[in-house]
């Protein structure tokens, strides 16, 4: 007999199909004798009769809750993304299918695709939705789509273009509202750092030609806040460091805001080397203040 811990069983914070999933995965990863199992979703999905991407969009839900983790294992139809509790031994000794608090150790959303792949894919489809005044939320369903499917491409890129067409050509509801396309403006502030790289390639370079659509700036660098979870101060230190003595090997690569946003992670690894910790900025300190006076 297998007994899941009431500390599971009891969290407030699990929805409906999360709490479905748990017994099952519990049944069917625990034998007696051997170590435990991971599960596929479409093995789960079939077990609950729910759709595969509804069963994998509830299993990442989990492994953010730090309840459940991926492995990647080998299968006869290719590698495959899998799920599972892991046993701890509680302080009476007595197995227990409670998850340690571990980090999520595979974050990759596609098989054939890296964690930094996927954020450049990532950003490239909130550029393609913007440009063509379509709801951000169609990179969420692409991703399932492919997810659930276990899809394997070589060109993702293309992958999404293609699936906004099919979804345009089915006339479902990918257009943007006039409210939603006001909530997807830059902000105020992400405006200033595309003015501010501006300004600072501009002092550089005598030749150097403003941006008619100072706009699409901008949103390279919102896409690196909301996208990529970068912070405006992270912004402004990787753009100094760039133009100083330090990065003035690497600025050539770094001629306007989409190839910024490309290369920031090498960007800001070569910022935070030269010191230790975070910045923080002194309460009551703008970060925009401290532009203007540059």
């Amino acid at each position: 007999m297998i007994v899941i811990p009431s500390s599971l069983i009891d969290r407030d914070d699990l929805t409906l199909l999360e709490r479905a999933l748990l017994p099952l995965i519990v049944r069917h990863s625990f034998v007696w004798g051997a170590l435990p199992k991971a599960l596929s979703a479409s093995f789960l999905a079939e077990l609950l009769r729910h759709s595969s991407r509804e069963v994998v969009e509830a299993l990442d839900s989990l492994v953010a809750k730090k309840i459940l983790k991926t492995t990647r294992e080998k299968t006869a139809d290719g590698v495959m993304i899998l799920y599972r509790l892991e046993p701890i031994v509680a302080s009476q000794g007595i197995p227990d299918v409670a998850l340690v608090a571990t980090q999520y150790t595979d974050s990759n959303y596609y098989l054939n695709l890296s964690n930094e792949t996927f954020e450049e894919l990532h950003g490239y489809a909130l550029e393609v939705c913007d440009r063509e005044g379509l709801r951000r939320e169609i990179f969420d369903d692409f991703n399932f789509q492919q997810r659930s499917q276990n899809r394997r491409s070589f060109d993702w890129h293309a992958e999404f273009e293609r699936w906004i067409r099919r979804e345009v050509a089915s006339n479902s509801p990918v257009i943007a509202n006039a409210s939603q396309l006001e909530e997807n403006k830059p902000t105020t502030q992400e405006f200033e750092m595309a003015q501010y790289f501006i300004r600072r390639l501009s002092s550089i370079d005598p030749q150097f030609k403003e941006p008619f659509d100072v706009m699409s700036w901008a949103k390279q660098i919102q896409i690196l806040i909301e996208s990529q979870g970068y912070t405006l101060l992270d912004i402004k230190a990787g753009i100094d460091w760039l133009f100083s003595a330090k990065g003035d090997w690497f600025r050539p690569n770094v001629p306007d805001a989409y190839h910024l946003r490309k290369h920031f992670k090498r960007l800001i690894a070569h910022t935070r080397s030269f010191r230790e910790g975070t910045t923080r900025l002194p309460d009551g300190v703008n970060i925009f203040d401290i532009i203007g006076r540059e």
